[in-house]
């Protein structure tokens, strides 16, 4: 008879310490450059290994992150680039893609969830968990939008109105269409022809 495997759970203060102690740092044994950091997120208690990203991927998030800069006036929102926010009701450190957060400093504490005004992933291969785990993550968190670009099909999964089961709102945006975040009526966006 099987066991249960047992899962180790970290609180956000002890996942803090594990990156201040260089737990997440390569060495020569992993085959990347010693001293890298591994991309790891803190979801739920859990760590979780973050897929590695490819060309077309940072493309996408090099021109979302300029058509940020283009539409956000200086001071309004700070632009975050596949940097971490926390969720601490959750255990959570997500690192999406793109987040537009509150314009304020955050060298002693990272923003949270309810700091954020848009959160933007992009999706490859992870899909379903961005839309099934990470949008009830968000949504439980108070992120107001959350979009989900979806590379292979180019379409924007554009999430609205949060709750504690995920968001009440999926509207899905195809080639020819545009979306405007709720934070910014002036910045419209289409999937990529």
């Amino acid at each position: 008879m099987a066991t249960a495997t047992p899962t180790l759970r970290f609180t956000i203060e002890q996942y803090d310490r594990m990156i201040d102690a260089g737990v997440f740092v390569t060495s020569e044994t992993t085959g990347a450059p010693p001293g890298q950091p591994t991309g790891v997120e803190l979801i739920r208690g859990e760590i979780v290994m973050m897929s590695p990203i490819g060309p077309r991927h940072e493309e996408l998030v090099d021109r979302l992150a300029a058509w940020s800069f283009a539409c956000v006036p200086p001071g309004v929102f700070r632009i975050r680039i596949q940097q971490s926010l926390g969720i601490p009701g959750h255990d959570s450190v997500p690192q999406p893609d793109i987040a537009w957060v509150q314009p304020r400093g955050y060298a002693t504490e990272r923003p949270r969830a309810t700091d954020a005004l848009l959160v933007i992933e992009v999706a490859e291969s992870s899909v379903r968990y961005d839309l099934g785990e990470k949008a009830t993550l968000y949504a439980s968190g108070g992120v107001p939008e959350y979009w989900v670009i979806d590379m292979a099909e180019q379409i924007i999964h554009v999430l609205r109105s949060p709750g504690m089961s995920g968001y009440a709102e999926h509207q899905v945006v195809s080639r020819g269409e545009s979306i405007m975040p709720l934070a910014s009526g002036t910045a419209g966006l289409s999937p990529a022809p």
